[in-house]
């Protein structure tokens, strides 16, 4: 069964369209035609497999880790998605300046069996997003985009990955936590978080005594290096080091593909990916520390014994407040 869509011949007629949000499907044989409008693409939601949801928030995240013709082609789609609806392969190969062959492997690197998938799974994107929020100064802006980047490290969630990386901590003899510079901070989380539930754990934020530590490690212990970009050369060294020992390594990242996330045995990513004039930011912060919310939580319901620390550790500091 072909799917195609009806092409728009003017630039008139594309943006009345738009404006509309009609989307025209037809399907040849005896099928009819199934609507012409966005709606009509929940009737044929089953042709998209459920891992296709929110393509462009795993596009977004992903495409700084693809390669120079992918980034070029995914930042082609981010810029106008609703205007990739209306455009063939040919079409967005040619106006991307890419290829036909580029097009295909974007689509299959974001779970798309082909274009006409991916284009079905960007419509649903498109309908299902949420209506901007009203900003009416700067602090609503940064209140909303913090708020965004959180939803999205929600969407972006693997549950069975988070269960696995809670598992590697359960299990391991000591941790180790690694960051350098803002990737610190969310360490510095997890290292009280940690301490509170009677885990030995232990950070570093200078790369010189973490290569240290490093260089001591065994196979019962974990390290969990913390990097936005997933590229800092100190961190990748040291990081290095202990999986040469034998250290596992779990890795929280706002990228999903980096050489951090190809040297880590599991991978947790949060939303919104940092640039070079954004490092720091609170938006790219917050879903690292929602993760580091998430593994304690996930570890204390693994055993009853991590909420009974948990109450030792709080009543220790009692004496030491006013």
């Amino acid at each position: 069964m072909k799917i195609f869509t009806t092409q728009i011949k003017t630039s008139e007629n594309y943006h009345q369209k738009m404006r509309s949000g009609s989307y025209f499907f037809e399907m040849t044989g005896a099928a009819p035609l199934l609507s012409d409008t966005l709606w009509g693409v929940q009737r044929i939601k089953g042709i998209c497999m459920s891992e296709n949801e929110n393509l462009l928030l795993r596009l977004r995240q992903s495409v700084s880790g693809l390669s120079p013709i992918q980034q070029k082609l995914g930042d082609f789609v981010l810029a106008d998605p609703a205007r990739v609806l209306y455009l063939t392969i040919t079409e967005l190969a040619r106006e991307s300046e890419t290829s036909e062959a580029s097009v295909t492997r974007l689509c299959r690197s974001l779970g798309c069996k082909g274009y006409n998938e991916f284009k079905m799974a960007l419509a649903m994107d498109i309908q299902q997003g949420s209506a901007p929020r009203e900003e009416n100064d700067a602090i609503d802006a940064l209140v909303n985009d913090a708020a965004q980047a959180l939803q999205d490290t929600g969407k972006l969630l693997d549950r069975d990955r988070l269960m696995d990386a809670a598992q590697a901590l359960h299990q391991a003899r000591s941790v180790h936590i690694y960051g350098v510079a803002a990737s610190a901070i969310p360490g510095d989380y997890l290292h009280y978080k940690l301490l509170r539930l009677g885990k030995p754990v232990q950070i570093y934020s200078d790369m010189h005594r973490a290569a240290m530590n490093a260089a001591t490690l065994g196979s019962e212990d974990l390290v969990v290096a913390i990097s936005s970009s997933g590229s800092t050369r100190d961190l990748l060294h040291v990081v290095t080091l202990a999986r040469k020992r034998g250290a596992r390594v779990l890795a929280l990242s706002n990228t999903p593909r980096s050489p951090l996330a190809a040297l880590s045995d599991l991978l947790l990513v949060a939303a919104r990916a940092e640039g070079p004039l954004s490092a720091g930011a609170l938006s790219t912060k917050v879903g690292v520390m929602l993760l580091v919310e998430l593994l304690t939580t996930s570890l204390v319901a693994l055993d009853k014994r991590y909420a009974e620390v948990s109450q030792q550790t709080a009543s220790a500091t009692l004496p030491l407040l006013l």
